[in-house]
């Protein structure tokens, strides 16, 4: 009888379990690799800010000093520089801007800088594949202007892009160690609202109070054009009495200085909240009502000067 050999079930089975093996190996350390990764040198930012109608965005590697020299040294002057690290800086607007004299499209940009012991050069250019300053080109920058350099008291350890919104405008700061550089970004916000108050506002195409009072209130609180605030609030209080509109006008009259009129527009303000309380509470009519009298007092105080 002959009799079959059988294998043993593990005699296939060992190649396999070893490439199992070598692959798990392999995926354990990549794993342990990736979490043992060292953070960047130049860690990524990014600033995003709403200024009037426009959006920027700015993306940039913030450099840290590490105890080195920076301006002037780490950073040449009269040298092109990236003004960052890695990639460099990309600056986005979502809105036509202005930046000097010179109108720039939506779009991003790459921004480099040429720093001065007392001035910097600030450019724009519309090539956003440049790595560091390698492959830049003159014929492709959108503008160029002057800024000064400034000496801070704090110290600022890493490249620092922060955006300050000047009302409708905005200023751009560059920072790094002791030096602060600043350029402008106009936005054209000012001028489209003059526009929209003009055609839709004070044109009649809009006809909702509340919007009209939130004209006059914004040419207030910016203290700019107070006659064309007057007008949308006088215009509100056609449509609609409201106790709000009243006091805003008296606001606008008192900042032109025209007393007797804000006198007579707050008389008329009392009367109407004696016999239109607005559903306010007793608490909230006694502030009111000492409100009132305090405003009275002021108004009676600056006619008789």
């Amino acid at each position: 009888m002959r009799i079959h050999s059988i294998d043993h079930p593990t005699s296939n089975y060992r190649p396999m379990a070893k490439i199992l093996s070598t692959i798990l190996l392999i995926l354990t350390t990549y794993e342990l690799s990736a979490q043992q990764a060292f953070p960047d040198l130049s860690p990524k930012g990014i600033v995003v800010q709403k200024v009037g109608y426009t959006t920027i965005t700015v993306q940039y590697e913030r450099p840290t000093a590490r105890g080195r020299k920076i301006i002037g040294e780490l950073v040449p002057y009269d040298q092109l520089w990236r003004t960052a690290a890695g990639n460099g800086t990309k600056i986005k607007f979502d809105k036509e801007v202005t930046i000097g004299q010179r109108s720039i499209k939506p779009g991003t940009y790459s921004l480099f800088t040429i720093p001065g012991k007392k001035e910097w050069t600030i450019i724009l250019n519309s090539d956003t594949t440049i790595y560091g300053t390698g492959g830049y080109s003159e014929s492709k920058d959108v503008v160029r202007v002057k800024a000064i350099a400034s000496t801070t008291e704090r110290f600022y350890r890493s490249f620092t892009i922060d955006i300050d919104i000047t009302q409708e405008d905005a200023e751009l700061n560059l920072s790094w160690e002791n030096t602060r550089v600043a350029f402008s970004v106009k936005t054209g916000t000012r001028e489209e609202i003059a526009i929209m108050v003009k055609e839709d506002l004070l044109g009649g195409k809009i006809k909702d109070p509340l919007v009209l009072a939130m004209g006059a209130e914004y040419y207030y609180f910016l203290n700019q054009d107070l006659e064309s605030g007057l007008a949308l609030v006088n215009k509100a209080l056609e449509i609609k009495n409201d106790s709000w509109y009243y006091s805003l006008k008296v606001d606008i009259l008192s900042k032109l200085e025209r007393f007797p009129e804000a006198m007579e527009t707050l008389k008329i303000g009392i009367n109407y909240v004696k016999t239109n309380p607005e559903k306010w509470d007793d608490e909230q009519m006694r502030s009111v009502q000492e409100n009132h009298a305090i405003r009275m007092k002021e108004l009676q105080g600056r006619i008789k000067k």
